[in-house]
C-alpha cells in the first residue's frame, strides 16, 4: 500500500525505530529522526519492520506507528492512503528507453529497463551457499562482470568473477577474483585476488589488473584487508587505490598465536601506473594516527580522486578532493553533524564509495543516521551546493549516462531520483544497481 504525508502543515519525522523516545541502555533518548518529509510525499508500507518484535503497525508514545520503505517510521496521524500496491510506482515512462539496470537479489542477477519494466534473471543463486557481491557493466554495454562467493568451498575457491552477456551467456571466468572493475577502454578487469573472506564484507586479498586478451594479471598492492578493488584512471592507464600498513596477532585453530602485518612501502593514496613502474603515493597517510580513507573515486577529466575521510588526523570529516598532480586536497565535502544514533550499527555516519557526474560537475554520496539529513547527496564540487534525495540506508549508488538521474539500492530495493532530489521511484526488489552505459 501507498501512502501520503498530509496535514502536518510542515513535514513527518521519519524515525528509525516507531516512538518519540527509547532507552538503548542509557535512559530514554529522543529517537532519531531520518528526515522531515513534507506533506505530499508519497511513500510504501513495509510489510515488516527490522526484526519481527517490531512489524508494523506499533503503538507507542500515543500514536501508531508504520514503516514507510526506505524511510523509517511514521506516526499514522499524517499519513493517508494514496494508492494500492504497485511497483514499479510512480510510474516513469520517460526512462523506458533509456538502457538498462543490472541489480542482484537473494537469488541472483537480474536485468530491468530504467523504468523498472521487464525484469528478467540472468544468473541463478543458491540461497543457502552463495551470493553476488558486485556487478559492473562495461565500458560499451555488451557485457557485465560480476563477483559470486560461496561459503561452503575452502579458501581461494570461494570467489569468482564472470563476464556475461545481457542474455547470461558466460564469455569468461576468473576464479579467485573479487570486486571486478571495468578499464574504460575495456581491455582490462582490475580486481582482488582473494585468499580468504574477510570481516564486514571484505577480503584478505591482493589487489591485482587482469589483461582480458592475454589473461595476464599484475599485482599492484600487497595481500592485505580490502573491502574494494583498484579503481581506474579515464584513460586507463593507471590504477588508484589506498594502502595502509597494519599488524595484529591471530589465533589459529590450534589456540597458538601468530603475527601477521601487511607493509605498503609508504603508506597512502598510490597511483600505481598499468605500463610497469613505481607506484606514485599522491596523499601519504601517517599510519600512526586513527583517520580513515577509503573508496578513491577519478574524476571524468583524471584531474581530482574523491576519497572517504575520517577519524582523528584525516584531513576532513566527509569526501576529499585531491589533485592527481599535486597531491593536494583542494576542497573538503563534509558530512553533515552526527545525530544520535542509538543501536544503527556501524555509527552515525556510515559512509561508502561515491560516483562523479558524466560531466564532472558533481559528485554523489550517502549516509545513514544523520540527524534530518539522511540520504542521498549530490554536491556542485566547485560551489559545494548541495541535494539530498531522502532515503534511509541507502547503497551502491550510480549516475545514469545521461547525468540527470541516479540509481541506488536502499531497505532491500532500487530506486531512481532526479539529481535535484525529486523523482524518487521505487523499481522493485533489490541491491548493487549499475546503470548500463
Amino acid at each position: 500500500m501507498w501512502v501520503q504525508v498530509t496535514g502536518t502543515d510542515s513535514c513527518l519525522n521519519a524515525r528509525i525505530t516507531p516512538g518519540l523516545t527509547f532507552d538503548y541502555g542509557e535512559g530514554p533518548q529522543p529517537v532519531a529522526v531520518q528526515n522531515c518529509l513534507p506533506d505530499g510525499f508519497i511513500g510504501r508500507l513495509a510489510a515488516q519492520g527490522w526484526d519481527v518484535s517490531t512489524s508494523p503497525p506499533v503503538q507507542a508514545d500515543g500514536h501508531w506507528w508504520w514503516q514507510v520503505l526506505g524511510q523509517g517510521w511514521m506516526a499514522e496521524d499524517w499519513l493517508a492512503f494514496y494508492h494500492e500496491d504497485a511497483v514499479p510506482f510512480p510510474p516513469r515512462p520517460e526512462l523506458a528507453g533509456a538502457g538498462l539496470i543490472a541489480f542482484v537479489r537473494q537469488d541472483g542477477v537480474w536485468i530491468a529497463n530504467a523504468d523498472g519494466t521487464g525484469a528478467r534473471r540472468l544468473v541463478e543463486t543458491d540461497l543457502n551457499t552463495e551470493y553476488v557481491a558486485t556487478v559492473r557493466w562495461s565500458p560499451d554495454g555488451s557485457s557485465l562482470a560480476y563477483s559470486r562467493t560461496r561459503w561452503d568451498k575452502p579458501p581461494g575457491e570461494q570467489t569468482l568473477t564472470r563476464i556475461i552477456t545481457p542474455d547470461g551467456a558466460v564469455i569468461a571466468e576468473y576464479p579467485g577474483i573479487a570486486e571486478p572493475g571495468w578499464s574504460p577502454d575495456g581491455a582490462y578487469l582490475s580486481g582482488l585476488r582473494v585468499e580468504q573472506l574477510g570481516g564486514l564484507g571484505g577480503y584478505t586479498a591482493r589487489p591485482v589488473i587482469i589483461e582480458l586478451a592475454s589473461g595476464a594479471e599484475t599485482a599492484v598492492a600487497p595481500t592485505a584487508f580490502n573491502l574494494s578493488g583498484p579503481v581506474w584512471s579515464p584513460d586507463s592507464a593507471s590504477v588508484a587505490l589506498v594502502c595502509q600498513s597494519y599488524s595484529y596477532q591471530e589465533q589459529l585453530p590450534d589456540l597458538t598465536v601468530r603475527d601477521v602485518s601487511v607493509d605498503c612501502e609508504g603508506d597512502g593514496l598510490r597511483i600505481v601506473p598499468v605500463a610497469g613502474g613505481p607506484a606514485r603515493i599522491v596523499l601519504a597517510f601517517d599510519s600512526s594516527s586513527s583517520a580513515t580513507y577509503s573508496n578513491p573515486s577519478w574524476s571524468p577529466d583524471g584531474r581530482t580522486i574523491a576519497m572517504y575521510t575520517s577519524g582523528i588526523g584525516a584531513p576532513c570529516r566527509g569526501y576529499a578532493l585531491v589533485d592527481v598532480a599535486s597531491g593536494v586536497i583542494s576542497t573538503c565535502l563534509p558530512l553533515p553533524a552526527d545525530g544520535y544514533s542509538g543501536f544503527i550499527c556501524g555509527g552515525s555516519a556510515e559512509s561508502g564509495a561515491s560516483d562523479w557526474s558524466p560531466d564532472g560537475r558533481s559528485l554523489a554520496y550517502h549516509w545513514q543516521a544523520q540527524t534530518n539529513e539522511t540520504g542521498v547527496a549530490v554536491v556542485n564540487v566547485a560551489t559545494g551546493e548541495r541535494r539530498m534525495v531522502p532515503i534511509a540506508g541507502a547503497a551502491s549508488l550510480a549516475f545514469a549516462p545521461d547525468g540527470q538521474h541516479l540509481v541506488f539500492g536502499a531497505a532491500g530495493y532500487i530506486w531512481v531520483a532526479d539529481i535535484d532530489g525529486g523523482g524518487l521511484t521505487l523499481l522493485g526488489e533489490g541491491n548493487l544497481p549499475a546503470w548500463q552505459p
